[in-house]
């Protein structure tokens, strides 16, 4: 459940560190939150995978350098990355999200009754936190829940390296497929939902074209869901495994927003890190970072600072962990986060509440975790209660 050892000792080192990838290319690692906070912050890093020097992370990475325009906003700069993320804004404020909280809620109590009177033990990872992010994003687009299976197959592909780059194209070609018809429905026929807003003050004014509403839909989909899953697994793997942490939930429930953020800043599920590229050279402290070099930001080692997190490897409900990285920061932070927020507040809630003295069913060490995915989770969750 920690980062490897290794982020912490290049972090006491210089504000970045030669690595090599896995395809023999060299990039700057930064690990410290002063240099990730800097980084993200300074628009001479772009975040576009054609730029020179932009790190290809995995196998499937060269995908979107070879179809740019199957991009999303978030490899984009200003002023396109500003123009599509701004038509996004207003349904992903914190009070928009604050609206949707008794859906979740009721949605989560409709699944865990069924849980609970079913056979024990339960994995809470195919019970819950995959299906509860894809049925909430599902809601916002005003989807049929009976495309939820194809939308969570396709969207973990997409986020998984153990699948080849034609995989992970095919599944990205059939996603994207499944959404243009959705926009073309909501085109003819529009509706109360996301989409249907879209398309009524995007699309038919000619603000934005179809070909560039899909990326955005697949972006909102893909993003909303593992992200959210993997976050919300590990953090029920904390909740059922620390008796002080349950036991300082059971006697303040108001402790559950701050228990949410110090557990984004303790598990930091982005465990590739954020790509960027120099588009000019950039003294970070102690290194000069040249055009059209790669930087890759550890978000984990940034959130483990003991610079600005004391005694960072100690999870702590009391601690005020909003400096976190888990939603990066600058320009490019996380769309979701207040969604993500409400969604991981009523999952770990509704499993306390639901499954009182929840514990695992197997030891620590058969527990199945997900190395391979970009997001770090469990691949699965066994419990009792």
């Amino acid at each position: 459940m920690d980062p490897p050892p290794r982020l912490a000792e290049l972090r006491a080192g210089k504000a970045a560190s030669r690595v090599t990838l896995w395809d023999g290319s060299q990039v700057w690692l930064v690990t410290s939150h002063a240099g990730v906070k800097a980084v993200l912050g300074d628009r001479r890093f772009t975040a576009v995978t054609s730029a020179p020097g932009f790190p290809m992370l995995t196998r499937t990475s060269q995908l979107v350098r070879a179809k740019p325009e199957s991009a999303s906003f978030i490899r984009m700069d200003d002023p396109d990355h500003s123009r599509l993320r701004s038509m996004l804004t207003r349904d992903f404020l914190a009070r928009r999200a604050e609206a949707l909280r008794p859906a979740v809620r009721e949605l989560l109590d409709e699944m865990l009754a069924k849980l609970v009177t079913g056979e024990r033990p339960v994995d809470l990872v195919a019970g819950l936190t995959i299906p509860v992010p894809s049925r909430v994003i599902t809601l916002l687009f005003g989807a049929g829940d009976d495309r939820r299976e194809f939308i969570e197959s396709r969207s973990a592909i997409l986020v998984d390296r153990g699948y080849t780059p034609d995989q992970v194209a095919a599944a990205r070609d059939e996603l994207d497929g499944y959404l243009r018809e959705l926009v073309e429905e909501r085109l003819a026929d529009p509706g109360d939902d996301l989409i249907s807003r879209l398309v009524l003050d995007q699309v038919r004014p000619g603000k934005l074209s179809i070909d560039e509403m899909v990326p955005m839909c697949r972006l909102l989909l893909v993003a909303g869901h593992g992200t959210t899953t993997s976050q919300a697994g590990l953090g029920l793997l904390s909740l059922i495994t620390d008796p002080g942490l349950t036991e300082a939930l059971a006697e303040d429930p108001g402790l559950m927003p701050k228990t949410v953020e110090e557990l984004l800043r303790f598990h930091s599920i982005v465990q590739n890190g954020l790509a960027r590229a120099a588009t000019e050279d950039v003294e970070l402290d102690d290194v000069v970072i040249r055009a059209g070099e790669g930087v890759v930001l550890s978000l984990s080692a940034a959130n483990r600072d003991e610079q600005i997190f004391p005694d960072p490897d100690r999870l702590d409900p009391n601690r005020d962990a909003r400096r976190h990285f888990a939603f990066g920061h600058g320009m490019h932070q996380c769309l979701g986060q207040w969604l993500a927020r409400v969604e991981l507040e009523e999952i770990y809630a509704a499993v306390l509440r639901w499954m009182p003295g929840a514990r695992l069913a197997i030891p620590f060490e058969e527990l199945e975790f997900r190395h391979e995915v970009s997001s770090y989770g469990l691949g699965s969750l066994p419990v009792t209660w």
